[in-house]
């Protein structure tokens, strides 16, 4: 007998083991597995990431950003407290194992600006409750990691065809937010004081904090 699938509006598919003696639901036709990969491929070559976050940026993602930002002084000494505690308290993970993503927020005086690699970075000597430690904002034009996308429990890989438009999410939302902050990235020097927001992900105790900024502001240091 054939294996086949389950594919209902929400994209799921179950084996024929998990339909035997139980009713179908309406809205629900039955498929090959086969098919059913044919049609998640055909979603995702359909898929755009840039239209998807456009939708999100403004309305849900940036507002989400914001509302879970944690000061830099609280965050610091919650993480050197103990690493999945804080991140019980303050971040979330996308799976088991990953990397906890935490929303940061602060204030600080850049240090060192470093745009001779493609990966080009800003350090910055927080102030506050959190003085002597630094953070490195990640300014591109590469970026690593996906750490924006992780941050919003809206976006989630079960909503999504496959892994690869996962992924382009991930870029999109890091290339939007970027983007955004070109000029005041292009203005930063050493010794500027900055109000910053930003996401980080953070896989060990004692980790340097490295941020991905959604937000950059001048000023902001006491």
């Amino acid at each position: 007998m054939n294996r086949i699938a389950r594919s209902c509006r929400s994209g799921c598919a179950i084996s024929l083991a998990a339909l035997l003696g139980a009713p179908l639901l309406s809205g629900c036709k039955v498929m090959t597995i086969q098919e059913d990969a044919a049609l998640r491929a055909r979603r995702a070559a359909n898929f755009d990431a840039a239209h998807y976050v456009d939708e999100i940026w403004a309305k849900k993602a940036v507002p989400t950003i914001e509302r879970r930002a944690v000061p830099a002084d609280k965050l610091v000494r919650a993480i050197d407290t103990g690493l999945d505690r804080a991140g019980d308290d303050y971040g979330r993970r996308v799976g088991e194992g990953s990397a906890w993503t935490f929303v940061i927020s602060g204030t600080g005086v850049v240090t060192a600006i470093d745009t001779t690699s493609r990966r080009g970075s800003a350090d910055v000597a927080l102030s506050g409750g959190a003085a002597g430690r630094v953070v490195r904002l990640q300014i591109g034009p590469i970026v690593s990691g996906t750490a924006i996308r992780d941050a919003l429990p809206f976006v989630s890989f079960n909503d999504f065809a496959d892994q690869l438009a996962f992924a382009d999410v991930g870029r999109a939302l890091t290339k939007r937010s970027l983007d955004n902050l070109r000029p005041v990235l292009a203005r930063l020097r050493p010794g500027a004081s900055i109000r910053f927001t930003g996401v980080a992900n953070v896989r060990a105790p004692g980790e340097p904090l490295t941020v991905t900024p959604v937000a950059i502001s001048a000023g902001g240091v006491s």
